[in-house]
């Protein structure tokens, strides 16, 4: 299997096209009226028009896709997307064996993180 891409249904098609392209800055490939197809790096998003709420949040196996960015200082990203009223699951950072993170939600309640490696 290769090239694999991220699915997420969202609850606002435009909403989450202007979250994903202006405050999380991904790039734009392709469009319809049902689908926007992102690239994060080389990664592609496909984003999707749902009709349901997105489950509660819970940090656990059964967790939805998470798309997790790489960023080089996690404060600054932090009070960047804060400034765009993003709302975070974590209020301080989180770490573990390999740098700090902090989890987010989309328009849609859809849970990413921010990450910095440790040098």
């Amino acid at each position: 299997m290769n090239n694999p891409a991220t699915l997420l249904i969202v609850q606002n098609l435009q909403q989450s096209k202007t979250f994903y392209l202006d405050i999380l800055g991904l790039e734009l490939i392709s469009e319809t009226d049902s689908c926007l197809r992102l690239l994060a790096g080389n990664h592609s998003v496909l984003v999707f028009q749902g009709t349901l709420p997105a489950s509660q949040y819970e940090h656990s196996y059964n967790a939805s896709s998470t798309l997790v960015f790489s960023v080089s200082s996690l404060d600054e990203k932090i009070d960047e997307l804060k400034n765009h009223n993003v709302e975070f699951i974590h209020q301080t950072p989180n770490a573990n064996e390999w740098g700090r993170y902090a989890a987010f939600k989309d328009p849609s309640g859809i849970v990413h993180e921010i990450f910095e490696p440790y040098s």
